[in-house]
C-alpha cells in the first residue's frame, strides 16, 4: 500500500473518530492506530490578544478546501485546459478541480457561486486534507 492511501485512511480514521483499524485480505494483513493529538497550551504571558478585522473585503474571502489527501489536478486530463483560472465565476456545485485519492478521482467542487480570486495549490500537488485550494469571493 502506498504511503498518500495510508495517508487518506488515516485522515478518514481521525475524522470519524477511529483509534484502530485493522484489515485482513487473503495473507494480507493491515493494522492502523493513532493517538490523540493534544495541542501545546500556551503560557499566559504568551497568549496577546488577536487583531481585530478592519478590512471587510478580506472577510468576503473564503477558501475551497481539499475533502482528500491526494494528488490536486487542476484538469480532468493533461492535455485540457484548468476546470477554473483567476477570474472566473463559479456556480455552486461547479467541478472547479480533482482530486486523485486511493486511485479514485474526486471532484472538488464550488461551495456557492462567486469569482476565483487565488488558485493555492500547483497542478499534480500532493494536497492534505482541509488545505486550502482556491479563494474566491462571494457574489
Amino acid at each position: 500500500m502506498e504511503t498518500s492511501e495510508m495517508k487518506a485512511i488515516m485522515q478518514l480514521m481521525a475524522e470519524n473518530g477511529i483509534s484502530k483499524l485493522k484489515y485482513q485480505q487473503k495473507d494480507e494483513t493491515l493494522e492502523l492506530s493513532r493517538e490523540a493529538v493534544v495541542p501545546a497550551t500556551r503560557s499566559e504571558a504568551n497568549m496577546q490578544p488577536a487583531p481585530a478585522q478592519t478590512n471587510t473585503a478580506a472577510s468576503a474571502v473564503k477558501t475551497i478546501n481539499a475533502k482528500f489527501v491526494g494528488v490536486f489536478y487542476t484538469s480532468g486530463n493533461p492535455d485540457d485546459a484548468p476546470f477554473v483560472k483567476v477570474g472566473d465565476t463559479v456556480k455552486a456545485g461547479q467541478t472547479v478541480a480533482v482530486i486523485e485519492a486511493m486511485k479514485m478521482m474526486n471532484n472538488v467542487v464550488a461551495p456557492q457561486a462567486g469569482r476565483i480570486t487565488k488558485v493555492l495549490a500547483a497542478n499534480e500537488d500532493l494536497v492534505e486534507f482541509d488545505q486550502p485550494l482556491f479563494e474566491f469571493e462571494s457574489l
